[in-house]
């Protein structure tokens, strides 16, 4: 491979990609800097809006509130708006007027007074979204307190303690940190960090493959007396190179956005410090390669840049598999899961925001693996190059 050809294509594909400042700004940039941002966000106005909901005074729509005037005086007590509705607990809940509706027994009163249970019903929807789940929360902890309360009192009347009621109580030795807390807030970013890696060296990957043959550019590029792998390692080191940029302005992203995440308020911290960035930097390095090879590869195979985009774009759903899993199953970590590449990284990444020490064992053989399969790829997405048919559009 002679080193000036591949030196004169890598910058010729790196200047040609920066000029083009629609894909510098919806790859590159905007892939760096829209998921930081829209963390920062959500997870600010999911706070507000839950912290609203539990602060400010719960407006309780009741139904049949004249069968519990004891439980009217309770809960007008707890400073607790109650309301009246003029339509059904059910079309209340479908309309979203409120988040939950009180109906009180037609027999509370009676059941009240012979000492058995009386019965309420809270009518909600269990799968809305947002705060209202605060809502009904606190309406179920208001009722259980009530309950409660007249509970210890019949049992004191009838000179029995409430205590011997409880055999066994649960001392509890919550084990968390701020930073392993924080850890779940910021489950997502191992995804966020790898998903940018492959979005800013997609297009690239497009424009120096399918993209090239469909300009009809590709062949009198290999005329040129140049080994075809020099050429096609000078375009794959420059998809390299932009997957690379896009990940250390990720990672910058996140630092930068950090002071605005509301950890404070949840009782919560994460700290991103250099060291740390650093092995991130480290461990997600060698999956640019590995994103820009087999990107090369799926793009090689179309014959027009909107194909190659297709496909492409399929490819970074790969990513979420061990994001998202590892999102909501407990996964304890062993040495061999280390050499997986996107689940390895995935890892680290998770035991380094949870405030652990990553062995450097994990380390190299999360970068060894990556590194050896990027190169293997690398291989494939050279040699397919010298196949004719590859070179063609039509």
């Amino acid at each position: 491979m002679k080193a000036s050809a591949f030196k004169t294509v890598y910058w010729k594909e790196v200047v040609e990609n920066l000029r083009d400042k629609r894909t510098m700004l919806s790859s590159v940039i905007m892939g760096s800097i829209m998921g930081p941002l829209l963390m920062v966000g959500l997870m600010n106005m999911t706070v507000k809006m839950q912290k609203d909901k539990s602060e400010k005074p719960l407006e309780l729509p009741v139904v049949a509130m004249e069968h519990a005037q004891a439980l009217e005086t309770f809960l007008l007590a707890q400073g607790v708006e109650i309301k009246t509705i003029d339509k059904s607990p059910e079309q209340v809940i479908k309309d979203k007027d409120h988040d939950v509706v009180l109906v009180i027994d037609a027999g509370f009163s009676d059941a009240m007074a012979e000492g058995k249970p009386a019965k309420v019903m809270l009518y909600y929807d269990d799968s809305a979204k947002g705060a209202a789940k605060v809502t009904v929360r606190r309406a179920r902890a208001l009722i259980n307190a009530y309950s409660k309360g007249i509970g210890n009192m019949r049992l004191q009347l009838r000179g029995v303690s409430p205590s011997l009621l409880k055999a066994v109580y649960i001392e509890d030795h919550d084990l968390s940190t701020k930073a392993s807390r924080g850890a779940m807030l910021l489950s997502f970013l191992p995804y966020f960090l790898i998903i940018g890696l492959f979005a800013g060296s997609m297009y690239l990957a497009i424009d120096t493959t399918a993209g090239e043959k469909e300009r009809k550019s590709m062949e009198p590029l290999f005329l040129n007396p140049v080994a075809r792998s020099s050429i096609l390692a000078g375009k794959l080191a420059a998809t390299v190179s932009f997957g690379l940029l896009t990940l250390v302005l990720t990672v910058l992203a996140f630092k930068l956005t950090l002071p605005w995440y509301p950890f404070e308020k949840l009782g919560m911290s994460f700290d991103l410090n250099v060291t740390s960035m650093l092995l991130m930097f480290l461990v997600l390095a060698p999956l640019a390669l590995l994103a820009g090879s087999i990107q090369t590869i799926i793009a090689a195979f179309a014959k027009t840049f909107r194909e190659a985009q297709t496909y492409v774009g399929l490819l970074i759903m790969v990513p979420m598999i061990p994001s998202m899993m590892l999102m909501f199953l407990p996964v304890k970590e062993k040495l061999w899961m280390m050499a997986i590449p996107i689940l390895n990284q995935n890892l680290i990444i998770n035991q380094m925001i949870r405030g652990e020490v990553v062995g450097w064992d994990a380390i190299a053989v999360t970068f060894a693996s990556t590194m050896v399969l990027g190169l293997a790829l690398a291989w494939v997405a050279v040699q397919l190059y010298n196949r004719e048919k590859m070179l063609f559009s039509d």
